[in-house]
């Protein structure tokens, strides 16, 4: 697996109450990570999910393709035998740092600007704020990691293709600002 060394720092994370698909629970706060972190260059494919678990639990066939269809259980498992395999620590990110990877260094909703086009990642582009996008037709399938763009820090696809699980119990957040946050202790679901 190819992985990315992410830097410390601070971002404001949430959405502003006028960003297309805020919800009340995503209040902006800032939040400071003050150590370094490594995040893969994209989505667990298919084949390296196999070579670790040795099984496919994909819809969408496809040995670079991203795996889909795992609980939170089974990444954290995938994260545990992947550490035993190679020696070295592997586990999910935290809500946090899957956003600040994500945001790079931006201030904008995605990492490449206010709007989020197809050509720029795979969604369902009927959520997009572009009319025009949203009349394109929708892939409705997973595509092959690193099919699209990377953002200024190498990471692909953390705009679309799949949802990718996070450490923390979903909470809302707090106004305040934070470092090194890591959700709630407990909670009824997983931060995806």
């Amino acid at each position: 697996m190819k992985l990315v060394l992410i830097g410390p720092g601070s971002f404001i994370m949430g959405s502003g109450a006028d960003e297309p698909g805020h919800r009340p629970d995503e209040t902006p706060h800032r939040v400071t990570l003050t150590r370094p972190f490594y995040l893969g260059v994209h989505e667990v494919t298919q084949a390296q999910w196999h070579a670790v678990m040795a099984d496919s639990p994909s819809r969408f066939e496809g040995a670079d393709r991203p795996v889909e269809n795992i609980s939170w259980e089974r990444a954290v498992v995938f994260c545990e035998k992947l550490s035993e395999r190679e020696g070295r620590r592997y586990r999910l990110p935290t809500e946090a740092e899957w956003e600040y990877a994500c945001r790079a260094a931006t201030t904008t909703p995605f990492s490449c600007g206010h709007v989020l086009l197809s050509h720029q990642a795979n969604f369902n582009a009927h959520f997009t704020a572009s009319a025009v996008d949203a009349a394109k037709p929708q892939r409705d399938q997973t595509t092959a990691v690193g099919t699209f763009p990377t953002n200024a820090w190498g990471l692909h696809d953390m705009h679309g293709n799949v949802w990718e699980w996070c450490s923390d119990w979903y909470g809302p957040y707090t106004s305040q600002p934070v470092t090194n946050p890591i959700g709630p202790e407990k909670g009824f679901y997983r931060v995806l």
